[in-house]
């Protein structure tokens, strides 16, 4: 899959930036964004039953550039770029991400054979020569009115491209007297996750907002409401009580919505009855905002937590990865806390039923022909949710991976499913002892297959011997045993592991002249190491730790480190607000559909 996407990503290329090159550096996501989008349109042409670009683009793109732009250490997609040093800090996730959720919306707003139009107007007019964003915007507007639609690209995308962030859009059913039951209020305001930050909320956006209502059994026809001011009212219905509400339909937007606490309860309990009239990519963003509305304190955070627990009825990949991504996140929030064990729980019991039902690939050199018969959708949801049992502490799944390594080291014949290989490996090597973590390296070593080569080291990093995991560190980078472009994944994931995290901390400030100066120049390469090794990072004594290594040593790290410190203080900030009331939730008795006071 990935080797397709790259493939098509370059292909792009021919037309965004050889073709038609941008103007300047400071739009090079007019090219890098657009090869990112059709990355996944290309790929969907070639490869229709992977989904690409109406679910997994979700995930894997939207919900993860949101992450960044969420942070007040963001920056608009379109930069400024005046010197040469500048031009590195462009390429970005940002630039690659944000570009191409901007102009998935925008095509979803204008409709394809008019977004079609005008990009081919675009192409043909600039082709063998420079084009700047407003150069595409007008031939894009062009288009529209073309179908006597009047739209102003370039100012509705302004906004989106030199402003940074996006906004949370808040809907809610009109509560007053004065307006009947058919209209809604919605307000926008510009999301982010530190509360802190809040207070200078001048920013607006002129925002497509797709909208549905729904009930038990039909949810209606979507149509857009365009969101030009702080707040709005807007008629779309008559609403009963047990109407519920739906925005941004299929995720096509750039934003996040909440919804009064009603209406969530409403979808909720939509989910748990009959989960298929939400659309899978409605099912996977709602998990996505809920938790994230959660984190950035504009949810109470048992809203996401009932929410997951109608996943038992959930038979789509989108919807499991996207929760199996939130949860991935608490669970390193969460996994050096002494309750930790009420939250393993309570996704093990979410986990648990559909996990048995889909068992395990059958193992060895003969599924040749299953291949064929299990859809790639069955096989990416087999995976996540041996993924989420395993890691959780799913008892069934640790006995099934010891076995298959066991069976390993005894015939010398490696019969474990490729797909599920980086699972099995870490999972065993975290379980069983010093032997195992031997027989792990020395596969390393003789294995001649680079892929192979990469899921063995990842798994020498799961061990929980503290021992083990400082000799890794320390040969990785002081022998020429580790490829030089992996030593940044073996620190990452020492990190991601609850008892190398302090190990990883400490190791990336001790060697962080060394690593700054072999990784300093390459591309994301810096910033991939310095995020992943603080992202997990949350107590008060860590935030210190990392605000005195800034103070020490904060140059020529770029943005990196003012985003880091911004995502640990928001960790630490997380923990003291919200820790307590999380598991006063999942203290409580639950009924069967996860709702409790």
């Amino acid at each position: 899959m990935e080797l397709t996407m790259v493939v098509v990503h370059e292909i792009c290329h021919q037309w965004f930036g050889d073709l038609v090159t941008p103007v300047w550096w400071e739009d090079v996501w007019l090219k890098e964004g657009f090869a990112h989008f059709f990355e996944y349109v290309g790929t969907d042409f070639l490869f229709p039953k992977w989904n690409m670009e109406k679910q997994r683009f979700l995930t894997d793109v939207l919900h993860e550039v949101m992450l960044l732009d969420g942070l007040s250490s963001s920056h608009p997609i379109s930069q400024e770029v005046q010197q040469a040093t500048d031009i590195d800090r462009v390429f970005d996730w940002i630039a690659y991400k944000k570009g191409a959720a901007l102009i998935r919306m925008l095509a979803n707003v204008m409709g394809q054979p008019l977004f079609q139009k005008g990009l081919n107007d675009y192409l043909l007019s600039h082709m063998y020569g420079n084009a700047a964003r407003d150069d595409l915007w007008n031939k894009l507007s062009q288009a529209m009115r073309s179908d006597g639609r009047d739209i102003d690209i370039g100012q509705m995308m302004d906004r989106w491209t030199l402003q940074m962030g996006y906004p949370v859009v808040t809907i809610s059913k009109n509560q007053s007297e004065q307006l009947p039951t058919h209209y809604i209020v919605v307000s926008q305001e510009h999301f982010l996750y530190g509360q802190d930050h809040r207070g200078n909320n001048s920013l607006q956006w002129q925002v497509p907002l797709t909208v549905a209502v729904g009930n038990a059994s039909v949810i209606s026809a979507e149509r857009l409401i365009w969101i030009n001011n702080k707040t709005e009212t807007h008629r779309v219905g008559e609403m009963l009580e047990n109407t519920w509400l739906l925005g941004n339909i299929n995720q096509t937007g750039y934003f996040r919505v909440n919804y009064d606490l009603q209406n969530w309860k409403l979808l909720i309990q939509q989910l748990h009855s009959n989960p298929q009239i939400i659309s899978v990519g409605n099912r996977a963003g709602l998990i996505d905002d809920a938790f994230n509305l959660a984190r950035a304190g504009y949810l109470p955070q048992n809203i996401p937590l009932q929410l997951i627990a109608y996943l038992p009825e959930e038979s789509s990949f989108l919807p499991w990865h996207s929760a199996s991504r939130v949860l991935y996140q608490l669970d390193k929030l969460l996994d050096r806390t002494d309750e930790y064990s009420l939250f393993s729980d309570y996704v093990l019991k979410q986990v648990a039923s559909r996990y048995h039902q889909m068992g395990w690939p059958s193992p060895g050199p003969s599924n040749e022909g299953n291949i064929l018969q299990a859809s790639y959708q069955t096989e990416e949801l087999q995976r996540e949710l041996i993924m989420l049992a395993c890691s959780f502490g799913n008892k069934q799944c640790h006995r099934q991976a010891v076995a298959y390594i066991s069976d390993w080291i005894s015939s010398n014949k490696n019969r474990i499913p490729p797909n599920i290989r980086d699972i099995v490996y870490c999972t065993g090597v975290s379980l069983m002892d010093e032997d195992v973590w031997e027989f792990i390296w020395m596969k390393f070593h003789s294995s001649g297959a680079v892929s192979e080569k990469k899921i063995l080291l990842e798994a020498l990093t799961c061990s929980d011997n503290t021992f083990l995991l400082n000799r890794l560190l320390n040969l990785s980078l002081s022998s020429d045993l580790v490829p030089e472009q992996d030593v940044i994944d073996v620190i990452i994931h020492v990190g991601r592991n609850p008892q190398g995290r302090d190990l990883a901390w400490k190791y990336f400030r001790e060697k962080w002249d060394i690593l700054n100066a072999r990784y300093g120049e390459a591309l994301f390469m810096n910033s991939k190491l310095i995020g992943g090794v603080t992202e997990f990072l949350n107590t008060e004594k860590e935030l210190n730790e990392l605000k005195e290594f800034i103070q020490n040593s904060g140059v020529g790290a770029g943005p990196a480190l003012p985003r880091a410190l911004e995502i640990v203080e928001g960790n630490v900030r997380w923990h003291r607000l919200h820790r307590r009331p999380f598991y006063q939730w999942l203290r409580k008795p639950q009924n069967s559909n996860g709702f409790n006071g």
